[in-house]
């Protein structure tokens, strides 16, 4: 089964980050996906959650919020892939 990781930064969209949270776990869980959601809280901290994403063995993760998050997961990923073979897929 795929595992999903999604980093979710809470204060993106004015703070409506965290409001989605339900609806994005709503929606997965609809369709029986094997997830897990970590939340931001300082900067280059969606760096280093999805290095561990991928250390863990996610095969996707996702970044929810602005620019600034799905920057910092790709910079996460990207230092992960120079070092492994295998890493995840970026949504």
């Amino acid at each position: 089964m795929t595992r999903y990781k999604i980093i979710l930064n809470p204060t993106a969209g004015k703070g409506n980050g965290l409001k989605v949270r339900p609806d994005i776990e709503a929606a997965l869980k609809k369709y029986n996906l094997d997830f897990d959601v970590d939340l931001t809280g300082y900067p280059e901290h969606a760096t280093e959650l999805a290095i561990k994403a991928a250390e863990e063995g996610f095969d996707v993760v996702v970044a929810a919020g602005g620019d600034g998050t799905a920057n910092e997961v790709i910079n996460g990923l990207m230092k992960y892939k120079q070092t492994h073979k295998k890493y995840p897929t970026l949504t």
